[in-house]
């Protein structure tokens, strides 16, 4: 997590003119992420709670990430693809990363009937969902044990059956988290994101693994809890790389984000924050210049006062020679 030292130099970097309340706020996700841990893999904790993915196009073609995510940076004893067919499943899932990590230590392979193959699971990750058909499968999952549902709902997903699954989903004993996005590409890793509306249009593309970075992380932390939102790629990733710069991980990166105390500045203050720099950079530029010339002309003051001490030194000598002779 950030440490203690690194808050200052957090502080520091934020304090635009005018930006008390942003410190405070800042001051305050950092306070909070502190307590942002996950428990170490191998505990207790492990043995009680495993994944289970599924995927709304029946392949995990555009959700495989997903899984290496969930073993890399997450804490779970199982992680099961849940599909109609196993032979399918291994042929996108078992990659040579897959056996160089470990993950195939974990990963587990059903094409049991829904409820079944739920059962014996505490976290069900529904990738790419039909809001639709999810909210048919709520009481299934429910009855078979699931307490955290994470929803990653297609780009073309309604706001109509959207509401109607927030609904049943809130009424039920389970956790649950309903995301949408942009479509997932390759490009753009590590960049920023931003929250918004769930209704929001359709937003631009977006890299897949940070998306399964945050699906990962947003699984266990609570502030994700009960909530409803669209996740796209933001232009604006200056608090980002200021979080990183004082030691933050990724983890309290996207409970800042999920907190709102990560948000994209409009493209005037982005536009004034960039003016303000530049003239920042300018009067470093003036004084470090000031500071050189007035260096230069203290030396050239010195040199003549020594040239002047020489020459009096010279003349006193002569003065001397000359009183010692007419002695």
């Amino acid at each position: 997590s950030c440490s203690q030292e690194m808050f200052s130099t957090l502080l520091m970097v934020l304090l635009w003119p005018g930006s008390c309340s942003l410190s405070i706020a800042w001051r305050s996700a950092i306070h909070r992420s502190a307590t942002v841990t996950r428990p170490m893999r191998g505990t207790a904790f492990l043995m009680a709670d495993s994944v289970v993915v599924t995927d709304g196009t029946d392949s995990f073609f555009g959700s495989r990430g997903v899984f290496q995510a969930i073993f890399d940076h997450g804490d779970f004893g199982r992680i099961t693809a849940l599909s109609s067919c196993i032979s399918d499943a291994k042929k996108m899932l078992l990659s040579r990363q897959a056996r160089y990590s470990g993950l195939v230590d974990v990963l587990q392979f059903s094409e049991a009937d829904f409820a079944e193959g739920l059962a014996g699971h505490s976290i069900w990750v529904a990738a790419n969902a039909d809001p639709s058909a999810l909210q048919e499968q709520v009481a299934a999952a429910e009855a078979a044990g699931i307490t955290r549902i994470f929803a990653v709902l297609s780009s073309e997903a309604e706001r109509a059956s959207i509401t109607a699954l927030e609904t049943t989903l809130s009424s039920s004993g389970m956790t649950y988290t309903i995301m949408r996005t942009g479509k997932l590409t390759s490009e753009g890793a590590g960049s920023g994101l931003k929250l918004g509306e769930i209704d929001l249009p359709v937003c631009e593309d977006v890299n897949k693994d940070d998306i399964f970075r945050f699906v990962t992380e947003a699984l266990t932390l609570s502030s994700a809890y009960a909530r409803s939102f669209t996740v796209c790629p933001s232009a604006d990733d200056s608090q980002l790389k200021q979080m990183r710069f004082a030691g933050c991980d990724r983890r309290e990166e996207i409970d800042a984000l999920l907190r709102g105390q990560i948000t994209e500045r409009s493209p005037d203050e982005m536009a004034a924050s960039e003016q303000t720099a530049e003239q920042e950079e300018e009067v470093e530029q003036l004084e470090a210049e000031d500071s050189l010339a007035r260096e230069e002309e203290l030396k050239m003051l010195l040199a003549r006062a020594k040239e002047r001490g020489i020459e009096n030194q010279k003349k006193m000598a002569a003065e001397v020679g000359r009183n010692g002779c007419s002695g």
